[in-house]
């Protein structure tokens, strides 16, 4: 029984890992605004499918490695992350039932505002300025979010992961 909740948490930090990889590939200078979310498609499935192991506090564990990948001020998005993770877990059974273009529009829309915000932030803390780009990059991730999410569901039912 604790060799599989080891594995379970082996493959869904895998999942993580390969998330964070996806983030960090390198693209053009002139495209850079147009990386898709990997990470958060990553934790909003997660934290949706199975919101009693996938909480605030891997939320903010994630963000706080996305920090130190990205150097930028501790606990940006780890601020961030946490609190899209506690409104995704709270609604996590409305957001289930939805339909696969519906959650295309909800993660545009989260990874949208998670950008915003992140913005905001900087820009209270030092100067920073938005990329326009950022906008193309929330819808290209909500294109993409159908095959994360089938993708992962595919992994979750085939390893049992609960």
């Amino acid at each position: 029984m604790k060799a599989n909740a080891i594995f379970q948490w082996l493959m869904i930090t895998i999942t993580f890992v390969i998330a964070l990889v996806f983030e960090i590939m390198p693209w053009p200078t002139d495209f850079s605004g147009y990386r898709p979310a990997w990470l958060v498609l990553v934790l909003l499935y997660w934290v949706m499918a199975i919101p009693g192991r996938i909480n605030i506090g891997i939320a903010f564990l994630a963000g706080l490695v996305w920090d130190l990948v990205l150097g930028s001020i501790l606990g940006i998005h780890s601020l961030i992350f946490s609190v899209f993770a506690y409104l995704i877990a709270v609604n996590s059974m409305i957001l289930r039932n939805l339909s696969l273009w519906q959650q295309s529009l909800l993660v545009i829309l989260c990874v949208f505002l998670i950008r915003i915000a992140i913005f905001l932030l900087e820009l209270f803390l030092h100067s920073a300025i938005f990329n326009s780009q950022e906008i193309a990059g929330a819808i290209l991730s909500g294109v993409l979010w159908p095959w994360v999410f089938l993708i992962l569901r595919g992994l979750r039912r085939k390893l049992s992961l609960r």
